[in-house]
């Protein structure tokens, strides 16, 4: 059973002349994980403003009122196949587990300018 759906979108040259202005922002963002594989790109800003819409989305697919929660509370790497896997840690992991939503995937693309990301959230509730 869906739990929730998200969905963010992001200009990728906002994203990137914001990482100039202030680098230290990109490690309150991501987790090493995330910045390892992105900064081995030529051009990594495409690769993490997308993970940066993903986080968004999951963040929107748990949507409380007053809650919050870290940036490295969801963190999103590749699995081996290459297809993006969501890790959900500390309070947002915790939330899922509370609400049953074992389950969380996205899906990531981006275009020369644009930087989009979906996610769903299924329960073991049937």
């Amino acid at each position: 059973m869906i739990y929730g759906i998200g969905t963010d979108i992001i200009e990728i040259s906002r994203f990137k002349q914001t990482a100039l202005r202030n680098p230290r922002i990109l490690r309150r963002l991501f987790t090493g994980a995330e910045l390892d594989y992105c900064l081995k790109k030529a051009d990594p800003y495409p690769s993490l403003a997308v993970r940066f819409a993903a986080k968004e989305a999951v963040y929107k697919v748990f949507a409380r009122q007053g809650q919050t929660f870290s940036w490295h509370d969801v963190e999103i790497t590749n699995a081996p196949g290459g297809s993006p896997q969501v890790t959900l840690h500390g309070a947002l992991a915790a939330l899922a587990a509370e609400v049953g939503a074992a389950d969380v995937r996205v899906s990531l693309s981006h275009s020369r300018d644009m930087a989009l990301a979906y996610a769903l959230a299924q329960s073991s509730e049937k």
